[in-house]
């Protein structure tokens, strides 16, 4: 067994010797390494083979199969002989994550294995690193003040040996007084962050300086000298190289374009982007290409084009929660079968059965399309691991300064919803929207701990309990997201100290994605109201606030294939106003136009939601029935040539009305003809009510 222990170890630094500039051969040793550690059940060969898959994904762009490489590794790390490789794959696991834009959690992970290293004195030659690693996430989210602080502490552990580190440390402390718009401070790190790239001759930071300058001459308002080191950085950048850095130039880039409504040139530019990123698979740029996608479609008024590029952003965020949910639900697999391989107790193995439970808790959140039936099943499986007495999930609403229960479950019971004021004083769920932070009762009857505890709650012995509510632990926990609170959850339970630590970290995993469906929610509620002024502007006639002839031509179609395929009745009517060419004569096109309108908020007042009202042309009008009787529209177009009788008042001038020609279909599908066909019935009829004296309803029926 020892001389397999030693192969171990031998694999190991062999592969870390061919890691980073040859990664075929890494990826065919690891292969091995994983064989010969799996046969001897070898948990430090398993956490390194795992750990250097998730570099080597990393490196190619695959972030998230990196990141499940490293959830796996990290799962060894229960092992207290191996705890000390926690800092290096929580630095892994945050790198990846700034590389996708989650920097919060980036910034969580790397200062966890920062106060690791700290508190437990081991791995300190990473610290130099990590502090560099927390800067970089905190200038991504323009924190500069903050990151200039970590830089100064990252000095501390600085090897003055470490050219390259040197490097990277100038290049964060120019961007940094970029982002303070320090023209001065920016330019002289900018310099000497250029004259120690000559002498490394690191190619990557090359690219990274030019950027820097065309950021300074942003500052500057120097546009044309910006425009030129933007493309130079971009120019001399790598593509497949260093995916970080290329994402990172270009959208600003684009950013800098759109800013100064250079959008035709913009244009070009970020279809050429999307093509890169698609083929080097770089999922976690695409929606920021794809929102601004849609920025300079809409800006160049191609109102179509805007629609499908933001259709386009909706189903990659579609995907996006379908592969996190994916790569959760791996973590937790991964996790379980350690645990099941290296746990025999029975303390242990009701471990991996609750494993399995949140396994099925987070599959019924990432899954679920209504939030009421999301809630209830919640409830239902987390009672199989506690004996709960409530589960109850809110939001927070700003505008009314409410926390908002969507629906809360007591003994078995739904209670509907309810809200509870921001300031309400005796309200343990307004003192968690406050404090930003968990509340843990672990015996309720313990009341002066928790005036202790949770001061500001005005609350006695008698407020704790309620008609069918025996709870003697509480726990209120926040939904965050990125650092921001959307929520909470309530969770009570029938005993006393009914959580232990892991309970409430599991517990706080469930609010984490509780508060990401809240997002998505939100956000597809968010991309609905864009569609909707999107078809507003394209479908929608501005004058008259009724569909257009652009809305008919692509909807008229549909609706009547739908029609002949369900057998429905079908009714197609186009209406003109008579006399309007008179009125437009004698008092002009804005006069025509109040006509016109008040015309088509008489056609809305008497059709309702039964029709279907377009703007033909000029003063001609169509609308659709579909399933509607016969007799109720021919009875509604009646009532149309009534009332246009004295929509309009001119005196005696004129004498405003309506014609109406219509064709009645008793079932759609007997009908053989063709669409243009079916409508030149309706338009023949009209023209025959026009002949016959106006102010006539002529119809075909078929």
């Amino acid at each position: 067994m020892h001389s397999k222990l030693e192969l171990i170890n031998d694999m190991i630094k062999s592969i870390e010797g061919v890691l980073f500039n040859n990664p075929q051969e890494a990826k065919s040793r690891i292969a091995e390494l994983l064989d010969v550690s799996t046969s001897i059940n070898d948990a430090y060969g398993l956490l390194k083979a795992n750990n250097m898959m998730g570099i080597l994904a990393s490196e190619a762009g695959h972030i998230h199969e990196a990141l499940d490489y490293y959830a796996i590794a990290m799962s060894y790390t229960i092992d207290p002989a191996l705890a000390h490789e926690k800092p290096v794959i929580l630095n892994n696991i945050g790198t990846s994550q700034i590389i996708s834009h989650h920097y919060f959690e980036a910034i969580e992970n790397l200062t966890n294995a920062l106060k690791y290293i700290l508190e437990n004195h081991v791995q300190t030659e990473m610290l130099f690193t990590i502090y560099l690693n927390i800067a970089d996430a905190y200038l991504n989210i323009h924190e500069p003040e903050e990151a200039i602080q970590i830089l100064d502490e990252a000095t501390t552990y600085q090897d003055q040996d470490d050219l390259e580190g040197k490097v990277i440390l100038m290049g964060s402390y120019a961007e940094a007084y970029l982002q303070l718009n320090d023209s001065t401070k920016a330019f002289e790190w900018i310099l000497l962050c250029e004259e120690m790239v000559e002498k490394v001759d690191y190619g990557i930071m090359r690219a990274l300086v030019n950027y820097y300058k065309a950021k300074y001459f942003e500052i500057l308002q120097a546009t044309k000298d910006a425009d030129a080191f933007y493309n130079l950085a971009l120019n001399s950048h790598i593509e497949g190289d260093s995916f970080y850095h290329y994402s990172k130039i270009a959208l600003d880039y684009i950013a800098f374009m759109l800013a100064h409504a250079k959008f035709e040139k913009a244009l070009p530019f970020i279809k050429n982007a999307i093509k890169i990123v698609k083929k080097n698979k770089w999922e976690w740029v695409y929606l920021d290409y794809y929102r601004y996608l849609s920025e300079c479609f809409r800006q160049l008024k191609d109102y179509n084009s805007a629609f499908q590029a933001l259709e386009e952003y909706f189903t990659i965020v579609s995907l996006e929660k379908n592969k996190k949910n994916r790569q959760n639900f791996d973590f937790f697999k991964a996790q379980e079968k350690v645990l099941y391989v290296n746990m025999q107790n029975k303390t242990l193995l009701d471990s991996v059965d609750q494993l399995k439970t949140m396994n099925n808790v987070l599959k019924t959140i990432n899954q679920a399309k209504d939030i009421q039936r999301m809630i209830e099943i919640v409830y239902a499986l987390l009672s199989k691991l506690f004996r709960l007495d409530t589960f109850g999930l809110a939001i927070y609403n700003d505008e009314q300064e409410a926390i908002q229960y969507i629906n809360r479950y007591e003994n078995g019971y739904a209670m509907g919803p309810s809200q509870i004021h921001f300031q309400s004083p005796k309200s343990f769920s307004a003192w968690v929207w406050a404090h930003h932070k968990p509340l843990v009762i672990q015996d309720v009857s313990d009341l002066d701990s928790i005036i202790k505890n949770y001061s500001g709650i005005k609350v006695d012995a008698k407020d704790f309990i309620s008609d069918g509510n025996q709870s003697k632990t509480i726990v209120i926990w926040p939904m965050s997201i990125e650092g921001r609170d959307v929520g909470l959850i309530n969770i009570q339970a029938l005993k006393k100290n009914a959580f232990t630590t892991i309970d409430l970290e599991l517990i706080e995993m469930i609010a984490s994605h509780l508060a990401i469906y809240i997002e998505n929610f939100k956000q597809k509620n968010d991309l609905n109201d864009a569609i909707e002024r999107l078809n507003r502007m394209t479908f929608l006639d501005s004058l008259t606030g009724v569909y257009n002839r652009q809305a008919l031509n692509e909807f008229l179609p549909k609706l009547y294939a739908k029609a002949v395929e369900e057998s429905s009745h079908l009714v197609f009517a186009m209406i003109d106003l008579d006399n309007f060419k008179k009125l437009n004569d004698q008092f002009g096109h804005q006069e025509g136009d109040k006509c016109l309108a008040e015309f088509a908020e008489l056609l809305k007042s008497v059709i309702g939601e039964l029709g279907y009202i377009y703007r033909y042309g000029g003063d001609e009008f169509s609308l659709l029935f579909i399933g509607i009787e016969l007799e109720v529209v021919e009875s509604i177009l009646i009532e149309v040539i009534t009332r246009a009788q004295s929509f309009y008042d001119l005196g005696d001038v004129i004498n405003m009305s309506a014609s109406v020609g219509a064709i009645f279909v008793q079932d759609a599908s007997q009908i053989d003809i063709s669409l243009n066909t079916f409508i030149n019935y309706a338009d023949n009829a009209l023209y025959i009510a026009k002949n016959e004296g106006k102010n006539q309803f002529k119809k075909v029926i078929l």
